[in-house]
Order: C-alpha cells, then sequence, then structure tokens
C-alpha cells in the first residue's frame, strides 16, 4: 500500500493511538492489563503507571500527558480527589478522564455521574469497551 503525507489518515483509531496515557491503579496486574489493552489496540504513545492519586498528580506536574484512566478507590489519593484537581486546574482541564471501578454498586454509578468523569467503566471489561471510549473521549 502506498501512502501520501498529503492524504490524511482517515482511521477512525488514529485520535487515540498517538496520545499519551497515565493509567493509575493500586493493583500492579490491573495497572498491567491496562497496559497490554492498549497496546493491542494500536496505541503508540507514551503509557505511565501511578499506583494512587497522589503519585499521579506528581506526574503530571512532570510530563503533558493526554488522557488518565483511573481506578476509584486507591489509598492516600483516590480517583475522585485526584479528578477534583485535574478539573480545578487550567492546564489539565479538558483532559479526558475515564473511571475505571470493580465496585458495580448504585453507590458508584451515582459517584461517577455526580463526579463528572468523561466515562465509567467497570471491571472486568472488554478491551471494544475500551476503545469505544477512547474513540469517544480522544474525539475520534
Amino acid at each position: 500500500m502506498i501512502t501520501s503525507p498529503l492524504i490524511p489518515d482517515t482511521n477512525p483509531r488514529e485520535p487515540f493511538r498517538h496520545l499519551d496515557y497515565l493509567v493509575v491503579d493500586d493493583m500492579p496486574r490491573v495497572r498491567h492489563i491496562l497496559i497490554k489493552i492498549l497496546r493491542r489496540l494500536g496505541v503508540k504513545g507514551r503509557i505511565d503507571t501511578a499506583e494512587d492519586g497522589a503519585v499521579a498528580w506528581e506526574m503530571l506536574q512532570d510530563y503533558n500527558y493526554d488522557f488518565i484512566i483511573c481506578d476509584i478507590r486507591m489509598p492516600r489519593m483516590n480517583g475522585l480527589e485526584l479528578k477534583r484537581l485535574v478539573r480545578d486546574s487550567v492546564l489539565f482541564r479538558e483532559m479526558p478522564f475515564l473511571l475505571v471501578t470493580g465496585e458495580v454498586s448504585e453507590k458508584t454509578v451515582a459517584l461517577a455521574l455526580e463526579s463528572e468523569f468523561d466515562g465509567c467503566l467497570f471491571k472486568p471489561f472488554r478491551s471494544a469497551v475500551l476503545e469505544q471510549w477512547l474513540l469517544k473521549l480522544a474525539g475520534g
């Protein structure tokens, strides 16, 4: 296949493939699985991880990520607290913030809606569902 630099790539997945991600979860296995799924979906950008919201907030001060995928329940600083800091910051306010949680309860769903996350994934989830959220939130 011959491509021309004058013809833009119209692959609908391209918007999220070249973004840089920060994956925040207190469980190393979940972080590892999310990285694997993102790579399988074709993400070529940087993917860094943090074990809680406090570490993630520090990392945000040093690097300009495009997208946050974050668990809700973590020690030190949970996903709700991190989201509040992100939304209160002029620098990060518009950054897509996708909530990932294993808690499937009415309370968790209500919390996610009230907290104005951009999206919510309930564990376990299929990679196709994550891909749909990435496409939606990355403007694809």
